[in-house]
């Protein structure tokens, strides 16, 4: 008994010494990551809604979307970060947020793991869980500067564990503290009303099921006061609902029906509306931006689910459909496949307005990690059934644990952009075709690094930048930049900037390639370009380079174009490159030239030449005796046009 008391301590110690160094890692390197564009709307929507609180002032709420947003977490992040703590300098309060942020999620992992070993009883299974739902790239790296989408994974989870326990206790109280973290979960998004549904749902049949009255009255009591208590919590913490409850509520789900926003989304390298996905966008984004490792034990989880619903049914057969679910972990399971199955469905049928890859569907990853729990636990019950089996569960183990290292090795290596992990099912090896495929860098993230590298490269007091990645303007990825370096980033409306900040993995680039004439630097993610630095200057560049341009300009103010409008001429040179020269305004050259030669005819429309590598025709453009030059290399098709002076619609206008 002594040894069995021993070895449970040990076991618990090792799961909070893992759950420790997680924790010591995400401290360690909280800094390496960026501002997230959406950090400012969840931060002015949570001023709104402190202001209505506090000063009854309903007008503060500015835009349509504003009030569709519940501030559950973000209110008190903003109330500790910045009135309890003090903190005002931007670089302080973002890294209080993405410290308190990546703790919650840690929470939810840990959550994870008390509900592994709650269905499994096995800590061993329950830690291989908990590794499950930390480790994924995607996810962890959100933890740390998302605070609607990671958070809402977590919540996700924590809403669960309170469900696990009101199954358990079957009481009152039980079913109220799950019916509040219900409600809380629906304040932070509203597909938390799917969790509310689903347990509702066991409540209304354990109640048609119920033979005797004592049960069938404890079953009621226990769905009303689930549901009462999760439309009082929502109710409270959505302050926009207490002027006009009725109304306003159906204000927010016609808004949720028709959401405002509508975004590009770059997928299987066709660009679709958010209002416009294809049935399997969020299922195939799952499939190939998950680790292997969870894929598998996730699916086989589902599978030993099946089979043993299928099982109990069977045995239960006399005794009606619903004795299949007299056994707590079969039941929560079950709880947990509908977690994961229903959004998908819905997904399917309704096509709701969704962007920037599942991440509105990163709480999907707690029900399935969860899932794999009933294969963890297959493996090791094949492990105990003698000699002759016991190697084939270790090995299947082992493996495992394997796949879990070979993820965070990957991880390592992408480092601090995780967020953009693909696995093997996709191409990750040809250079530039994921940027050309998928939405890559949609928060902007690695514009920290340019920023960084910026100020290593140049001694100057001043670098001017363009107005729009200026703090405080919507390109926040200064913002966490120590203040000295922050002054030295200004605007000068007057002459050209010095540099300019390039993200071609932004999910609203239209084309792949950089805009501006001189790469001095590229930040790249499996072989692909996801954010660059150029410069207009010929005198930053290599002068090698700067030489070439000289005499390539010298060349098309000699030669005859071979193609001529739009403001702009059309040379060839060598037969491959194609030249325009003009006087332009800065960006000018993206707007007349590339988008005319590369039109795309609707803003949502297949791209031309999406069958084509033509990522790899960049664009470049620099000012010469008063001129604006560029070159792009062109495809066969574009060549031979260009030669019979045919440019066909490369005088198309493109609506920006």
């Amino acid at each position: 008994m002594i040894n069995r008391v021993e070895g449970r301590v040990r076991f618990h110690s090792l799961a909070w010494g893992v759950w420790s160094l997680f924790l010591i890692t995400g401290l360690a390197i909280v800094d390496d990551y960026g501002v997230s564009m959406d950090t400012g709307i969840q931060r002015d929507i949570t001023i709104n809604t402190l202001n209505y609180v506090l000063h009854d002032d309903p007008g503060r709420w500015h835009k349509a979307a504003d009030h569709l947003y519940g501030v559950a977490f973000e209110a008190p992040l903003l109330l500790l970060t910045e009135r309890v703590l003090g903190l005002e300098d931007p670089r302080h309060v973002h890294l209080a947020r993405h410290v308190l942020t990546h703790l919650f999620f840690l929470i939810g992992g840990f959550c994870c793991y008390l509900l592994a070993r709650r269905l499994s009883g096995d800590r061993l299974v329950a830690l291989l869980v908990m590794l499950l739902f930390l480790l994924s790239p995607r996810l962890y790296a959100h933890s740390f500067f998302n605070s609607k989408d990671a958070v809402f994974a977590s919540a996700f989870v924590m809403a669960l564990l309170f469900a696990s326990r009101a199954f358990d206790k079957d009481s009152v109280g039980a079913y109220r503290w799950c019916g509040a973290a219900a409600g809380l979960l629906v304040n932070l998004r509203i597909m938390g009303v799917v969790l509310f549904a689903v347990v509702l749902a066991f409540r209304l049949w354990a109640w048609f099921r119920a033979e005797e009255p004592a049960a069938r009255r404890r079953a009621a009591a226990t769905a009303g006061v689930f549901a009462l208590w999760g439309i009082i919590v929502f109710f409270i913490s959505l302050p926009y609902l207490w002027g006009d409850p009725i109304g306003r509520l159906a204000e927010m789900s016609a808004a949720l029906s028709d959401h405002p926003h509508l975004a590009g989304n770059l997928f299987q390298g066709e660009m679709f509306s958010s209002a416009a996905l294809p049935w399997d966008y969020v299922l195939r984004w799952f499939a190939i931006s998950q680790p292997p490792v969870t894929l598998l034990l996730g699916l086989l989880g589902m599978g030993a689910l099946g089979l043993a619903a299928r099982g109990a049914f069977r045995r239960g057969a006399g005794a009606g459909p619903g004795a299949a679910w007299g056994a707590a972990e079969l039941r929560f399971g079950v709880l947990l496949a509908t977690c994961f199955a229903l959004p998908l469905v819905a997904f399917a049928l309704l096509r709701p307005n969704a962007y920037h890859g599942w991440r509105h569907f990163y709480f999907l990853h707690g029900p399935f990690c969860l899932l794999a729990t009933f294969a963890l636990m297959g493996l090791r019950q094949l492990s105990a059934r003698g000699l002759q089996r016991r190697w084939l569960g270790g090995v299947a183990c082992a493996l495992a644990a394997a796949g879990l290292c070979v993820v965070v090795v990957q991880m390592a290596r992408l480092h601090p952009y995780q967020y953009l992990y693909f696995n093997f099912f996709v191409d990750r090896k040809t250079p530039e075709r994921l940027r050309a495929r998928y939405t890559m860098d949609y928060h902007l993230m690695a514009v920290r690094q340019n920023y960084e590298y910026l100020l290593k490269r140049t001694s100057a007091a001043a670098i001017n930048l363009e107005k729009k990645h200026l703090y405080p303007d919507l390109n926040l990825g200064a913002m966490i930049l120590p203040a000295a370096d922050r002054r030295r980033f200004t605007h000068d409306p007057s002459r050209d900037p010095d540099f300019y900040l390039v993200n071609p993995g932004a999910w609203w680039k239209l084309l792949p390639g950089d805009p501006f004439p001189f790469v001095l630097h590229r930040i790249k993610v499996y072989n692909n370009t996801i954010a660059t630095v150029s410069t207009p200057d010929l005198s930053r560049v290599d002068p090698v380079v700067a030489d070439e341009y000289r005499t390539l300009h010298r060349a098309t103010m000699a030669g005859e174009p071979v193609a001529r409008g739009g403001g702009f001429d059309v040379h060839l040179h060598g037969g491959q490159l194609a030249w325009v020269k003009e006087a332009c305004e800065p960006g000018a050259l993206r707007r007349e030239f590339l988008l005319k030669l590369y039109p795309v005819e609707a803003r949502f429309s297949r791209h031309p030449l999406r069958d084509r590598d033509y990522v790899e025709f960049e664009a470049y453009g620099v000012r010469l005796d008063g001129k604006c030059l560029g070159a792009a290399r062109l495809p066969d098709f574009a060549l031979t046009r260009a030669r019979l002076g045919q440019p066909g619609k490369w005088e198309v206008e493109v609506p920006l």
